[in-house]
Order: structure tokens, then C-alpha cells, then sequence
């Protein structure tokens, strides 16, 4: 039997049909990399290859997709758009392009980028990584941190797999899950003046010493966002490099820093410190787990992000819905 094609027929998937795989290779590939030479050399091309390429893809989308900013990349916002659905479309192709077979973690190879903010790696770190090293001794955890609000740059570019913090907004692209509530509490020496109050109140922050992180300075804060309609200010006149220090910090100074509850407890099983209750405007949070679209269906990251919500579980006691490992062999 043979078949006709109509002129309806050729007619559909116009816009796909300006394209070619190779051309959404090297899209996704700039898109990771933000460099035109790491992208010829991920794709065993050369780089004048790689600029025709993107300068056809900038004439057939009418849109830059990426710019050169301080000698690197910067994409723009349809690029970002469009690399979540093309980056998806490719995964589901390789997908569906491999066999079947069931996830077994004890060949699982690798690694897993894991991004933490609020200090959760302290709560976090240890027991996911006696868990993960007894099922898949294969894999490599590499935690890295994220600093404030949630900046999807790493996990655009796939330098992170996960991310985990405290979040306001993340952006529609990415797959999210509220994990539990908290609090933050005021953390100080037990031996500070304020050590034995309970609570604080708007008036006292004024009147204690706080101590931030050195990739907040300069930033707006959640803090500032929170106190600014009642005309307060949490000021902050040291920066700490490094999370690593603090509980050193406070036992040596008159110094106080805010923490998740969560975090702060672990400090306290080690440090003769103290917490205190902070004014309601600051004291509730939630922690999310945020990953991208090319990792949700992912076996690896599914089953990564499963033994991440039961250590969670069992530090928290929080009961975290959608806790569901995938098939195994």
C-alpha cells in the first residue's frame, strides 16, 4: 500500500521543521555551559561550527537567546523558556530511544550535585550520606551552597541537580516540593546577657549584635522585605565567611545570628548555646526541594530525592507527602 501525503500533512509542525537535532544539541549544550568553546568541546565540534550554528538558531527564533556579559553568556528570558521545554523534549526522546530496565542504586555511578541553603546540609549532610554510600557506593554526593533566595542559574546550566533552602518564589520551570515548616530563632553563647529570654521582641533586635554571611552582604534580605512595612532594621555588622564558624563565633563574643530551629538544635547537641523565640514577622519559614525538568523522571534523581525526604523525615518528624521510591530490582 502506498501512502500520500497531502499538503496538510507537510504542512504541520512548521516551526520544527525549520529546525534540526543538531541545532537543538548545540542549543541545549550553550545552554549548560554558557560558552561557546565548552559547548563545541561537550559536542566534539569546533567552535566556528558552534557560532554558525547559534547565529542560524538567533535568525529562525528572531530573538539573541544569548548574550555576551562580562566575557560569558547570559541567556535571555524566551532562551530560558525554551530550554525547559527543548531540554525535556530531549530526555524524553532519550528515553524513549533506551531500554528498559529496572533502577538498581548499587551500580548507580556518577554524580549527584546537590545545593543547600540554610545551613540544611548540617541537618542533612551525614545521614543522607551514610545512606546513600551503603546502597550506592558507585555515586558521588557533591553538596554546594545557595546563597539567599532561590537563583535557578545552576540548575539551568545543570551544575545542580537539587536544590534545597528556603525559597519565597521558584520560577515555573522547575519541579518543587514543600518539605516541612520551621522557624528561625535567634542562636547566642549561653553565656550571652540575653541568654535566659525567651522571646524578642522588634525593639530588641535593634539593641543585640547579629552576624550575617559574607555572600549576603550588600544583598536585600528576607529580613529586610519582612521589617520594612514596620519601619524596623535587622543590621548586620559582621559577615562570616563561612557557615562553618559560627557556633566558635558566638562562644567567643557578644555576637547573635538567626537560624532555622532545625539547624540550631544541632548546634546546641555540640555548644553550650542558647536560642531565643524572634518576633512573629521573622520566625516562620518552610523548606523546599527544588530540581529541574531533564531530572524528574530521571531514576537516579528520583531515587536521590527519595532518600533525601526519609533522612529528612527522620531528623524532623514531619511527615512529607509524595515520599515514594522508584522500582527496584
Amino acid at each position: 500500500m502506498t501512502t500520500r501525503h497531502t499538503t496538510n500533512d507537510r504542512a504541520k509542525l512548521p516551526n520544527l521543521r525549520r529546525m534540526d537535532m543538531n541545532a537543538l544539541l548545540t542549543f541545549d549544550a550553550l545552554m549548560k555551559t554558557r560558552s561557546a568553546t565548552a559547548a563545541a568541546a561537550l559536542l566534539h565540534k569546533t567552535q566556528p561550527a558552534i557560532s554558525r550554528e547559534l547565529a542560524r538558531l538567533r535568525r529562525t527564533l528572531d530573538d539573541p537567546l544569548l548574550v555576551v556579559t562580562k566575557g560569558r553568556f547570559t541567556p535571555t528570558e524566551r532562551a530560558l523558556e525554551l530550554h525547559a521545554v527543548v531540554r525535556d523534549a530531549l530526555d524524553r526522546i532519550e528515553h524513549a530511544l533506551s531500554p528498559p530496565e529496572d533502577f538498581d542504586p548499587a551500580g548507580a555511578t556518577g554524580t549527584v550535585n546537590i545545593g543547600t541553603g540554610a545551613h540544611i546540609e548540617l541537618l542533612l549532610g551525614a545521614p543522607l550520606l551514610q545512606r546513600l554510600r551503603a546502597a550506592a557506593p558507585g555515586l558521588v554526593v557533591r553538596f554546594q551552597s545557595v546563597h539567599g533566595d532561590f537563583i535557578p542559574d545552576d540548575l539551568d546550566a545543570e551544575r545542580m541537580d537539587i536544590a534545597i533552602g528556603l525559597f519565597s518564589e521558584v520560577p515555573r520551570r522547575f519541579h518543587s516540593m514543600r518539605l516541612f515548616p520551621d522557624r528561625r530563632v535567634c542562636l547566642l553563647s549561653a553565656a550571652h546577657p540575653m541568654a535566659r529570654r525567651k522571646r524578642l521582641s522588634l525593639d530588641d533586635l535593634e539593641r543585640i549584635k547579629w552576624f550575617a554571611f559574607a555572600q549576603m552582604y550588600g544583598r536585600p534580605t528576607n529580613f529586610d522585605r519582612l521589617l520594612k512595612p514596620r519601619h524596623r532594621d535587622l543590621a548586620f555588622s559582621a559577615y562570616l565567611s563561612g557557615f562553618g564558624i559560627t557556633p566558635y563565633v558566638l562562644l567567643e563574643t557578644d555576637y547573635a545570628t538567626t537560624l532555622p530551629a532545625c539547624v540550631a538544635e544541632v548546634h546546641r547537641r555540640h555548644f553550650p548555646l542558647a536560642t531565643i523565640e524572634l518576633p512573629e514577622p521573622l520566625r516562620d519559614i518552610e523548606f523546599s526541594m527544588v530540581w529541574s525538568k531533564r531530572q524528574h523522571t530521571s531514576p537516579l534523581h528520583t531515587w536521590v530525592r527519595s532518600e533525601i525526604l526519609r533522612v529528612l523525615e527522620e531528623k524532623t518528624g514531619a511527615a512529607i507527602p509524595g515520599n515514594s521510591p522508584p522500582r527496584r530490582r
